[in-house]
């Protein structure tokens, strides 16, 4: 059962249209998505989601209730449904741990002392509780930013580009604990991000929105594998082009095999041209007559003399 419906949302600034006619729904305990470019009007719905906007049409149902906009609310917003945006609304001259509480005033003593440390535990910012706004680093207000959001147990988290300050070894364990977490207590989220690969490690579905309007609702693994067109499939990492006979060619660097199969039919001579370590894994470049291609491996590739790719069908 969907616990956030969308329908036929339209949002204008000074009379031009921002987001048209956008539609989708969220179940209870799910991660959607909106995947787009900036300009596209990702967090534009996402403020109208969480009652911060006000939009010229359509609907937005919550709980099977209307999201009432700023024109109709004296304070704005809905108190089960959170946003964090990319300023982080913080309490600049509270500590940490002062922040998350003042979300928690409702409450026993003894709950808020629980719901505290679990909170500074799941954002790995105990260590940091003691410290003001202006004493810790963007990336871990931005930590802070979400255990604020998640205090008072929201049904629905809503996440503007969540994790862009957050350095690789810290997004990798606090993004696992916190969906982890979400999935738990079956929070609802809507997530935008510019990042096709961050969609597809969080999202059950992923929202595909350009110039406002939602040109896709899919599944993660059918974006990456079945993209309708060359700029719907750049979200989802680096492709190579190779005009082959009269044909265009497009195949992604880590989609290939070294042995023929019914997936990997279409056979590449390869000629080695350079290696790019970068960590955990290499960029091979390979030439095919003139013209270069690229291949993801963590083995030695530089000895190859053929591939076998599976090139993409775009649908349009």
């Amino acid at each position: 059962m969907s616990i956030l419906q969308v329908k036929d949302l339209t949002i204008a600034y000074q009379d031009k249209p921002v987001v048209k006619k956008c539609s989708f729904e969220v179940a209870k305990g799910e991660v959607a998505v909106i995947l787009g470019s900036s300009g596209d009007g990702k967090t534009t719905v996402l403020k109208a989601i969480a009652g911060l906007l006000n939009y010229q049409s359509g609907d937005i149902l919550f709980l099977n209730e209307p999201v009432k906009d700023p024109s109709e609310k004296l304070v704005p917003g809905h108190e089960l449904i959170k946003l964090v945006n990319q300023d982080f609304d913080l309490d600049t001259f509270h500590t940490v741990e002062e922040n998350i509480r003042l979300r928690l005033l409702q409450f026993n003593k003894e709950y808020q002392d629980q719901r505290v440390q679990t909170l500074l535990r799941l954002t790995r910012l105990t260590k940091h509780k003691d410290k003001t706004t202006k004493q810790i680093s963007g990336g871990q207000q931005q930590r802070l930013a979400i255990a604020r959001a998640l205090a008072d147990e929201p049904e629905l988290l809503l996440l503007d580009e969540p994790f862009n300050q957050l350095d690789f070894q810290t997004k990798n364990k606090i993004t696992k604990h916190l969906r982890s977490y979400i999935k738990k207590h079956k929070i609802a989220v809507v997530m935008v991000t510019h990042n096709g690969i961050e969609a597809m490690e969080w999202a059950d579905k992923i929202i595909y929105l350009e110039n406002g309007r939602v040109k896709r609702i899919d599944e993660p693994r059918s974006f990456f594998e079945h993209p309708k067109n060359k700029r719907e499939a750049s979200f989802f990492g680096e492709i190579n082009r190779l005009k082959i006979g009269d044909e265009q060619v497009y195949f992604r660097p880590s989609f290939y095999s070294l042995n023929k199969s019914k997936t990997f039919k279409l056979k590449l001579k390869a000629k080695f041209v350079n290696k790019e370590f970068l960590g955990w894994y290499s960029i091979y470049t390979f030439s095919h007559g003139s013209q270069k291609f690229k291949l993801f491996s963590t083995e030695d590739l530089s000895t190859l003399k053929e591939v076998f790719i599976q090139p993409i069908k775009f649908n349009d």
